[in-house]
């Protein structure tokens, strides 16, 4: 027998590391109220060079473990994962909702731009993958994206290595520029590690096009599926925030973590990737 889904269970959050946090924070911010279980695969991110098949199998584990810990919605913080992962994770599990990045950034970034020229920025796999590129093309066949891998940026986010702001300005210049040349007047931070450095991202745009972040539109995603299944917590209530990683790095994690989030502090414990492995089946049962 899994574990009972009532309003107090939690919304399970997964990422490679730390980027993932950008879902979550959103997540508060709409709905204080909802008790939270994070996952951070630390001991294996980052996951934008590894092929697809292992990010797929990443993505079914995960969300099996969370699910078998009772949660009573998976969003998969992660593009690369999104990509790679929610058609599999969703067929392993389909009692449960699970959300991915791609949809809700899309149906952001159509309502922001008004030439349809898009720019996306994100992970190898992601960007290889044209996964932004045909769901924008699905929503409107006119409309022109050009996407950019940003490997050297992505893996200083992933380790909240964000403290060199001339450098990594001068990073994300280097990957606007095809952007502004093809014309686009809105950017997808196709990577939640992105939202990290949001403030230099800002700096460097300057106001020259729309910088839309899925993590808020995943959110919205969240509080409306949960609301037609009856399923929010009452406004008001206590809310409980759990967060579990992979990997040995819990200071760094949770340093870099209750900065990114507001916090004095969160605790962070580490579960044994055999304990998270052992849900990839798709067997665990609400």
């Amino acid at each position: 027998m899994g574990v009972p889904i009532t309003p107090d269970s939690p919304i399970g959050i997964f990422d490679s590391g730390l980027g993932g946090l950008a879902v979550l924070r959103e997540v508060r911010r709409l709905l204080p109220w909802e008790n939270i279980l994070f996952l951070g695969d630390t001991a294996r991110q980052p996951y934008g060079p590894r092929t697809v098949e292992e990010v797929r199998r990443f993505a079914v584990e995960i969300s099996g473990y969370l699910i078998h810990n009772g949660a009573k919605m998976v969003l998969i913080g992660c593009n690369t994962a999104t990509v790679a992962g929610l058609d599999a994770a969703q067929a392993a599990f389909p009692q449960i909702p699970i959300i991915g990045m791609i949809e809700p950034g899309v149906r952001a970034a159509l309502q922001a731009s008004p030439t349809r020229r898009i720019g996306v920025w994100g992970t190898e796999i992601t960007i290889a993958s044209q996964a932004y590129d045909d769901a924008i093309h699905r929503a409107d066949p006119a409309a022109s994206v050009i996407g950019i891998a940003c490997p050297t940026i992505l893996r200083l986010a992933e380790k909240g290595r964000i403290d060199d702001i001339p450098y990594l300005a001068r990073l994300a210049s280097e990957a606007l520029e095809p952007v502004l040349a093809a014309q686009a007047d809105t950017l997808i931070l196709g990577c939640t590690d992105f939202t990290c450095l949001r403030s230099v991202i800002d700096q460097v745009v300057a106001g020259r096009l729309t910088v839309v972040d899925p993590a808020e539109e995943v959110a919205r995603e969240a509080e409306r599926r949960l609301r037609q299944s009856r399923l929010l917590r009452p406004s008001g209530s206590p809310a409980h925030m759990t967060f579990r990683i992979t990997g040995d790095d819990e200071e760094n994690f949770a340093t870099f973590g209750a900065r990114f989030l507001g916090l004095a502090q969160i605790p962070v414990s580490r579960v044994p990737l055999a304990e998270v492995r052992a849900w990839a089946d798709g067997a665990c049962e609400p």
